[in-house]
């Protein structure tokens, strides 16, 4: 494809590109995003036309294409403005969430084990240390059976207290 014909589609297709990238990017601060995924759907455009063999249509290919990098901006947080510094401080901040989020989950384990009866936090405790139902038996004086039912109890009241519930299929 020639540099003229490409340029004249481009005109021809950048008002409607524009239209659809905006409504990607409705909130104010994402609104400069829009001109740029154009940008980006015009440049891919062009090395894609560059070595297709014209079968396709090059207003479909463009609307396509702009839907993907549209989506693909909004999945980055977008924006494609970020630095290295900014991506630096990103990956920060991502880590003290997780850091705080673990936290948090370690206190409402330990609580949820609080509220267990004794010999149950106990047993729940052996199973999840790795040690075999027999071994818990006989360190607690109880029977397989009786073991099996403790840990099983306990696993039920722990997933009641920290609200985790089974998809049933």
């Amino acid at each position: 494809m020639e540099q003229q014909d490409f340029q004249y589609i481009a005109t021809s297709l950048r008002p409607r590109l524009l239209k659809l990238c905006a409504q990607f990017f409705d909130r104010q601060e994402l609104a400069y995003e829009a001109e740029d995924a154009v940008q980006e759907t015009l440049l891919r455009l062009w090395q894609h036309l560059g070595r297709a063999d014209g079968r396709q249509k090059p207003e479909a290919l463009a609307i396509l294409i702009a839907k993907n990098v549209c989506i693909d901006i909004l999945k980055r947080g977008g924006t494609w403005h970020d630095t290295l510094d900014e991506s630096l401080y990103v990956e920060a901040d991502e880590h003290a969430d997780r850091t705080l989020i673990e936290q948090e989950a370690r206190k409402r384990l330990a609580r949820a084990l609080g509220r267990l009866p004794a010999t149950q936090r106990r047993m729940l405790l052996m199973r999840s240390e790795g040690m075999r139902i027999a071994e818990i038996a006989s360190a607690c004086n109880a029977t397989t059976a009786s073991t099996k039912t403790m840990i099983c109890a306990a696993r039920k009241t722990m997933m009641e207290l920290l609200k985790i519930r089974r998809n049933k299929k």
